[in-house]
């Protein structure tokens, strides 16, 4: 047997050991942003009021904020009237980060479209099965006309198939999923983005995504589920070869 390449996988029980205290900043910050119910694009206070709240060294809160800064969950505008602002939860910064265990762990494209298949038929079923008729036809509205990929350029198309699966995971109800099994799609999405020749998958996607808005808007969860994996391996055939080489080199970092 060929031994695959790769670092193995196992747990150290690194959930249960010390914390810095940077870390812990990181963890305060984010606790205030809920409770506060703050929301994207506003402003943390400014650092003298929040290392004084915090009572740590400046080193300390910067490096805090750093964490979160390359986790996504916050940008540092510089100058007057500068500091930390609050992003959105973006399932894309998780895929991010999640590329570079797949990769050290000699994970593969193609183990990535197995897990999405999985990931996403999951989605679909859930959102199809979602209680309010009206919230699942208002949802899938938007991608439900054969032609809404039409003449799109590259970028384009991609934030549609991205906003397609992201609302099918809003339909799902349950956060947890919404967030972690939309990374898959996104790490594929992101990938792909790179690259030049996108067109001869317009129509595929679009007739795709029809069919799976339809199911869910109509309840048909089994139906829906079963369109979804259809879709994503069509994607991943189309994959194979002709836009990421073979599908199965190691994911990269990116």
């Amino acid at each position: 047997m060929v031994m695959k390449q790769g670092l193995p996988i196992e747990s150290t029980g690194a959930m249960v050991t010390q914390v810095k205290t940077s870390e812990t900043v990181a963890r305060r910050i984010v606790g205030d942003i809920v409770t506060g119910r703050l929301r994207p694009g506003d402003h943390l206070a400014g650092e003298a009021v929040m290392i004084e709240h915090y009572g740590v060294s400046r080193e300390s809160f910067r490096e805090g904020l750093r964490l979160l800064e390359a986790q996504g969950m916050l940008t540092m505008k510089r100058g007057p009237g500068g500091g930390p602002i609050i992003h959105s939860v973006d399932p894309a910064n998780l895929g991010r980060i999640s590329t570079l265990y797949f990769h050290l762990a000699g994970g593969t494209y193609r183990e990535l479209i197995e897990a999405w298949v999985m990931a996403e038929s999951a989605l679909a079923r859930r959102a199809a099965s979602h209680p309010d008729d009206g919230i699942r036809r208002r949802t899938m509205a938007p991608y439900r006309s054969p032609d809404s990929l039409a003449g799109t350029d590259q970028q384009t198309f991609v934030s549609h198939h991205a906003s397609f699966h992201g609302a099918v995971a809003t339909l799902a109800q349950n956060s947890v999923l919404q967030i972690w099994l939309q990374t898959m799609g996104l790490i594929i999405s992101r990938h792909v983005v790179d690259l030049e020749n996108l067109t001869s998958l317009h129509n595929v996607i679009a007739t795709d995504h029809l069919r799976i808005a339809d199911a869910i808007a109509d309840g048909q969860h089994t139906q829906a589920a079963e369109s979804m994996e259809q879709h994503i391996l069509g994607i991943g055939r189309h994959l194979d070869g002709e836009l990421l080489g073979s599908l199965d080199d190691h994911i990269q970092w990116k």
